[in-house]
C-alpha cells in the first residue's frame, strides 16, 4: 500500500503550493519524531480508510497529505501514555509543524473527518502491528 495510491486526485489548490508529499512525510515525522511504531499505527489507519473510502472516489491535491496528518495524529494520540512513546503530536504542534500550509482549524477538521472515515476504529494491538508488518513485509525490505 502506498499513501500515494490512497486515492485518485485532482488538482484544485490555487495560489497555495503543495510540497512533493514523500518530502512532506519526511519532514513532518522527522521534526514531530515519530517513532516506528507510531508510524505503523498511522499505515493501519491509513489502510483501513482505504478500505472505508467510495470506490470511485476522487480527492483534491491536497488529500493525500490531509490524510496522512489525520493518521499520524490519532497514531500518535492512541499511543499517548503508553510505553511506546514519550512524544505525543497535538494538533497545535502539528500546524505549527506544517508551517502555514493547513490552518489550526483545518488540522481539527482533518482529525474530525479522518476519525468517521474510519469510523472511529482506533484500536491497534500487538496482533494487528505483526499482521500488518508480515503482509507488507517485502514494501518494507524485511
Amino acid at each position: 500500500m502506498m499513501l500515494c495510491d490512497l486515492i485518485p486526485t485532482r488538482r484544485l489548490t490555487k495560489g497555495r503550493s503543495l510540497p512533493e508529499l514523500v518530502f512532506f512525510v519526511k519532514k513532518i515525522t522527522h521534526q514531530a519524531n515519530i517513532n516506528c511504531r507510531t508510524a505503523l499505527v498511522a499505515l493501519i489507519y491509513l489502510q483501513r480508510a482505504k478500505v472505508a473510502l467510495p470506490k470511485h472516489a476522487v480527492g483534491n491535491d491536497d488529500t493525500t497529505h490531509r490524510m496522512f496528518l489525520g493518521a499520524l495524529l490519532l497514531a500518535s494520540k492512541f499511543l499517548k501514555d503508553s510505553v511506546w512513546t514519550t512524544n505525543t503530536l497535538t494538533n497545535r504542534r502539528l500546524y505549527e509543524i506544517c508551517g502555514g500550509l493547513f490552518s489550526l482549524e483545518e488540522i481539527h477538521q482533518l482529525e474530525r473527518a479522518f476519525l468517521t472515515l474510519i469510523q472511529y476504529e482506533c484500536w491497534v494491538d500487538d496482533k494487528d502491528l505483526d499482521a500488518f508488518v508480515q503482509q507488507h513485509r517485502d514494501d518494507f525490505s524485511l
